[in-house]
């Protein structure tokens, strides 16, 4: 029997796709779900669970986890777990994919609406205020134009289908140079600066990585002069103060950011997104960090979690196992 600890909030229905995918792969034997109620709870099932999916656990609670085996997250983000402690104790840590689509989506609607002024002339429009033929101020065309995808993962590659779909030069950076579908030329990452200055939009889709820390800085963002930004991946590969500056400037033309520096602690709570207030500025559009939360991305997530748990059961090879060293 194995024994599975819930440890974050889950789908209603998590108990009917467990039992589907079980069926899916043939998982015969028993398994437990452990779905503790308080922290309490929590607590007295950590040391008894084989597998927990969870979001991150302290180093006490994994040091605790005497038989944990795997941890798997439904979602992307594993940047605030101690790998080299999970590695220290023989425990894999996974990741989900399932999102990649709803996050390209979203990336790709900020970047029409930056290369339209969608916000801007909507805004305004309510005040009576004119931009477009009226004002002499035409929108941009996309097409023909150059993307800069930084980080051609699943979301990054997602992202390259639909600039092409746009008809846009689309260039990539990737750690290791491979062909990439959609990508005209792909970087190396030490080439970074050759890639950007090539862009004419500048979309990063890069994981969390002590390598990929405030990536983008005042240098980089010089280089950006008269371009367009969009984040969808995390906060911390922007210099908070750069961006600001840079914005407030002029020197970049715009961004669309999805990812930030402060989160409210609690649902539904008051707080900026940032110490510096973007929010005054008007070449900046601002998203709550919505791009992967889509009416399908949940449920993808979840049964692409699941279907791993499942084949790590089944002694079968796993997806997106994080690696300590890589940092993804």
């Amino acid at each position: 029997m194995i024994k599975i600890g819930i440890f974050m909030p889950y789908m209603q229905n998590i108990d009917t796709i467990f039992d589907k995918v079980k069926k899916e792969i043939g998982y015969k034997k028993k398994i437990t779900l452990i779905k503790p109620k308080s922290e309490l709870e929590k607590k007295k099932a950590i040391p008894e669970v084989d597998i927990a999916i969870s979001g991150p656990l302290t180093n006490e609670e994994i040091i605790e986890a005497k038989k944990l085996k795997l941890i798997q997250v439904p979602y992307a983000g594993t940047e605030e777990f101690d790998l080299n402690l999970l590695k220290d104790r023989n425990i894999i840590l996974s990741n989900v994919h399932g999102n990649a689509t709803s996050v390209a989506e979203h990336a790709f609607s900020l970047l029409l609406a930056l290369a339209k002024g969608i916000v801007v002339n909507d805004r305004d429009l309510r005040k009576g205020m004119w931009h477009g033929w009226m004002s002499s101020e035409p929108n941009i065309e996309i097409q023909g134009k150059t993307l800069c995808i930084i980080g051609l993962g699943s979301i990054g590659k997602k992202a390259a289908q639909f600039g092409k779909t746009f008809g846009m030069n689309v260039v990539g950076v990737k750690k290791n140079i491979t062909n990439v579908p959609n990508v005209d030329k792909v970087y190396g990452a030490n080439k970074i600066k050759n890639a950007v200055s090539k862009a004419d939009f500048i979309l990063l889709a890069t994981p969390a990585t002590n390598e990929t820390k405030e990536l983008i800085n005042k240098e980089m963002l010089n280089l950006m002069g008269g371009k367009y930004l969009i984040n969808v991946s995390r906060g911390s590969v922007i210099n908070e103060r750069d961006l600001f500056v840079a914005l407030k400037n002029h020197t970049l033309k715009g961004a669309a950011i999805d990812t930030w520096w402060l989160y409210p602690k609690n649902q539904h709570e008051f707080q900026y997104p940032s110490l510096y207030p973007f929010w005054l500025l008007d070449n900046i559009i601002m998203s709550p960090h919505t791009a992967g939360y889509s009416d399908k991305s949940i449920a993808k997530n979840w049964e692409e979690a699941i279907t791993n748990i499942m084949r790590f059961a089944s002694d079968k090879k796993i997806k997106n196992i994080v690696s300590a060293k890589k940092g993804y």
